[in-house]
This record gives C-alpha cells, structure tokens and sequence, in this order.
C-alpha cells in the first residue's frame, strides 16, 4: 500500500509540472526515432561513444542478450560445478576437505561468490562484506580478535561508494591509493549509510587498469556495438512490420476524390492486414505490394534476432529451431573452447576464496594447515566413444615405451609402486626373440656333438667308415 502511494504522489507532481504525459506519450508512438541511446525513442542511456556510468551497464545487462550471457551467465558458469579445497601436503587429511565444504555451504558462499563476480563482471570491482564476531567496537573498526564469521554480504557500486577522503593517502603505505573505508547502503534510496573498515571486506577487481582498485567492466569494450546491434535490430523489425508483408493498395473504381477522402475518413481498412479480409462489391479492389511486386524475403531480419536469442539463452540458433545432424564435432569444439575461458577465469577468480579461506582459519571456524589449494570441476566432458579412443592411445604409447624403458619406469611415470623383487627391473623389448643373421652358425647346444657321431656312424655304411679312417690315416704318416 504505501508503495502505491508513492507511485500516486509522483503522478501528481508529474501533472502539476504542467507537462502532457498523454499528449507526449501519443507523439512519441507515431513518430519514427532512431534515437542510439534506446531503440525508438531517446532515453537517459549512453550515446555512441560517450563514457558510461552503472546506470549505462545495468541497461544493458537487462535489454541485451549478449550482455546478459557475458555478464550473468558466465559468472553462473564459474561457479556452476562449485570447487573443492584440498591440503596441499605429502599426506593430505582428507577430511580437512570436507570440514571446509561444511563451513562454507553454512554461509552459502557459492551464491555469495557467484553473485561478487556479476558484480564485479558487471561494473569492474566488488566487495563481499563479512560479518563478524568479534572485539571491535563498529564495522568502522578494524577488525579485533575475531571469533567468528556469521554472513557474507556482497556489494556492488550501486549500493557501496569510496568517499575520496576514505582513501589512503601515505605515500609510504603499503595500502596507498587503496580504499581504507568502504561506505555502503543496502538500498539506493533512503537507508542509512554505513562504512566498513577494509579489514572486514574481500575486494574484487581483476581487470585493473588506469585505476589503483577500481576495474574495467566487460560490457564497456562492447556497449558501442551493443548499441549499434540493438538499434539495427529495431529497425530491422519495423522493416519487417511495416515493409516485409507488402502494403494494401486499394483501388476503387470510378470513385472521385471526395469520394475516397470519405471512403478513407470511415477508415473502415484501418487494421487492414494480410491476416484479415476486405468485403467490397465490383468496383473495389485491394491487392498487396512488396518489393519487386512481391513480399520480402524474412529470413535476413529473423536471422539476427535468431542469433541474439542465442546469445540471450545459451541455446545454439541450430536447437531453436530444431537439431541438425552433422554438427556434432563443431559443436563439442566450441564447447570446449569455451570452457576453457571459463577455466581461465576461475583461476583469476580464486583470491577472494584463498581470502575467505585464510580469514576463516584466523577465527579458528577452520582448521588450519600449512598449504591449500582450489580445485574446480571439468565444464567440458567428453565423450565415452572419445574417453576410449583416448584409453587406447595411451595403451598404445605405452606398449612402444617396453622397448627402451623398463617396466619399473613406465609404472613410476603413472604414480604405481615398483614391482617386489626387481621383477620390473628389466626391458621386455630386449628379452624379444632377435632375427637370425644370414651366414652365422647357430650356438652348438651340449651334448650334440656325441650324437652327431652316432647319427654319422648309423648313417653311413660300416666299411665306407673303415675304408675312409684307413685313408686318413696313411696320409697323416707319410
């Protein structure tokens, strides 16, 4: 109720500034503007060109799709899979891991974080206030004894600002340049106003550049074209309105003027369209008249809001407007590509996490160890056709390693223990069968000479041996 009252007192200062809403209103619809700043009438956003304020961005991020999907959808991306944080030790507590799971899933830091980085995405830096347990006497204080952390806040630059004198201004600071004081408000209009001391805050900022902590949003290297591509898609759709279906072309015959002046006064074919009817005797007619005597082609107008819809949605334009086969490998290509932003995004994102970490052990809400690390889920999965053909290449690459690595190296090389024994000491490609060379004699085995004799002698006749012994015999005395 009161909320209305409001809205009725502001119509009424509206109308006793004199101004003709309605009058105004009715002007604005009929008349053809291609106003940059808002499709089809010009509004307080951001020319082409001109520098932007949060008001700009936030325009944007609500009216365009490609906004929305670079700004909410890619923060909802980092986070989608949440992160794990694991010791980092040589015999890591397991349950350490999930200890810390626990505590941040009680002050819901997913939603929280996910939110600071569409902040922070959305108008260049952020902050996530912390509610603590603790000594000091306000949140201008800093922070004294701290005994626990009880809510995570995030702010924007809507709802919190940095008065100039809130900076530090020591040149020999290791915090110069840097906020000091943070002063916020958890609406715009009439609340209260409270500052917070840094020592109570995490902020935010990955894309510094011409400012010691304030960032670059990634809509302000777009807006320009964001703004271009929003008005041609306006005009686009009233092309495809007033031009694409054709216009009625009425012919009225052996009407005079005034006659058609009457006719047209009634304004009986007002709402005239290709979707309605027209009853008239022999001596009217109504035909429709495009481009080359025929309607336009509405494909090169749908085409665009099609993409932008895409973009909008994150469904690709191919699923709008039904599957088609054959797509599958450029599909898990872009998947991945993109992916693999969001893997590099994370990483940029994951100080304010070591933050909260740290902050978390100081209030002893977290047991604390030595080194950690986050870990993030895969975004993209392949296939299980891809996962085998891979399994087989690595199946493949190993069994080549067995002819110059010995068994022990190539288990070391996938974290397995050496086998008992030395039994994984050897080269199994060594121990292969090698090809016998032409002209060699093969090794003499034990025992085949004395077997050879007796095959010779069997073989043989009997006096041939004696007659050839006798022979040899004579020749060596002479």
């Amino acid at each position: 109720m009161y909320y209305y009252s409001v809205l009725a007192l502001n119509r009424m200062a509206k109308s006793k500034t004199g101004r003709k809403d309605s009058v105004r209103r009715s002007g604005r619809d009929t008349a053809d503007t291609y106003g940059v700043r808002g499709a089809g009438a010009a509004t307080w956003q951001a020319r082409f060109g001109m520098a932007l304020n949060e008001r700009d961005l936030l325009f944007a991020v609500r009216r365009e799709p490609v906004a929305k999907r670079t700004v909410i959808d890619v923060a909802h991306d980092i986070f989608s899979k949440g992160f794990t944080v694991e010791e980092v030790s040589e015999k890591p507590d397991p349950n350490w891991s999930r200890e810390v799971s626990k505590v941040l899933d009680d002050l819901n830091a997913r939603a929280c974080l996910t939110r600071l980085v569409l902040f922070e995405r959305l108008f260049g830096w952020a902050i996530l206030a912390l509610t603590y347990v603790d000594y000091g006497k306000s949140a201008a204080d800093p922070v004294h004894n701290p005994r626990e952390i009880r809510e995570l806040m995030p702010y924007s630059s809507l709802q919190c600002t940095v008065q100039s004198s809130d900076e530090d201004k020591q040149a020999d600071s290791p915090r110069f340049g840097l906020p000091n004081f943070y002063t916020v408000r958890r609406s715009e209009v009439g609340a209260a106003q409270t500052k917070i001391h840094f020592s109570r805050v995490i902020h935010c900022a990955t894309r510094l550049l011409d400012h010691a902590w304030k960032g670059l949003s990634v809509l302000e290297v777009m807006y320009d074209d964001q703004t271009v591509f929003r008005n041609e898609r306006w005009a686009l759709g009233e092309t495809l309105i007033r031009h694409a279906a054709g216009f009625a072309n009425i012919t009225l015959t052996g009407a005079k003027r005034k006659q058609i002046e009457e006719f047209e006064a009634e304004q009986q074919l007002y709402r005239l369209n290709t979707r309605s009817y027209f009853v008239h005797d022999e001596n009217a007619t109504v035909d429709w008249v495009g481009a080359a005597g025929k309607a336009l082609n509405p494909e090169p107008y749908v085409t665009p809001t099609m993409e932008s819809l895409s973009c909008g949605s994150r469904i690709p334009v191919s699923h709008l407007r039904g599957a088609n086969a054959g797509a599958l490998a450029g599909s898990e290509t872009n998947d991945r590509e993109y992916w693999g932003g969001i893997a590099a995004l994370q990483s940029l994102h994951e100080p304010p996490v070591w933050m909260l970490i740290d902050r978390l052990m100081e209030t002893g809400q977290i047991r604390r160890v030595n080194d950690y690390r986050v870990v993030w889920p895969a975004g993209f999965e392949l296939t299980e056709t891809a996962k085998a053909a891979i399994e087989l290449q690595l199946a493949q690459a190993r069994s080549l390693r067995t002819a110059w690595d010995t068994v022990d190296e190539i288990r070391a090389d996938e974290g397995k223990d050496p086998l008992p024994g030395g039994a994984g000491n050897v080269v199994l490609g060594l121990r292969k069968s090698e090809p016998q060379v032409p002209g060699q004699q093969p090794e003499e085995q034990p025992g085949t000479s004395a077997e050879a004799d007796s095959n010779r002698e069997t073989r043989f006749p009997l006096h041939f041996w004696r007659k050839k012994k006798s022979e040899d015999s004579k020749s060596s005395t002479s």
